[in-house]
């Protein structure tokens, strides 16, 4: 259930892409997520590698999947008060029959070649109970793709 937890978070902002514009440097980063819900055992955090080129090499790149996949789950994204080198955000996607429905904020500092961060994440399924959890998201540009 984490995993696709996550999935509909990541999911949450990449409608900002084209109202943002938070831009840092193109070439490969390492993105880490580390997710903790209320009741679960921990887990490792999550890592990949990401090469961003151009006009994509955007905070919101990095934090979300394609607008396509976002709107598939029905989501809703609402960006935070602009400020240099904040970025903040809330996201909301409904339940469906394989997820709970899922609330997001996050707060992320960034730079140019890094950024760190907090989620906060509340799940509440079809009965009505609700799960909180938490993110720590960080990334650092590695060099060139």
């Amino acid at each position: 259930m984490k995993r696709l937890v996550l999935a509909v978070l990541l999911a949450g902002a990449s409608v900002a892409t084209a109202q943002a514009q938070t831009a840092l440097q193109p070439g490969m980063w390492e993105i880490t997520d580390k997710t903790t819900l209320e009741g679960t055992q921990p887990t490792p955090p999550a890592s990949r590698q990401l090469c961003l080129k151009g006009d994509e090499a955007t905070i919101e790149r990095v934090l979300y999947p394609p607008p396509e996949q976002f709107a598939k789950h029905g989501c809703t994204f609402t960006p935070g008060p602009k400020a240099p080198g904040l970025f903040k955000a809330k996201t909301v996607c409904p339940a469906n029959d394989q997820l709970p429905e899922v609330t997001a904020e996050a707060e992320v500092r960034y730079k140019p070649d890094s950024y760190e961060g907090l989620g906060q994440l509340l799940l509440r399924d079809k009965t009505g109970a609700t799960v909180k959890g938490s993110s720590i998201l960080t990334g650092k540009r590695l060099g060139d793709c």
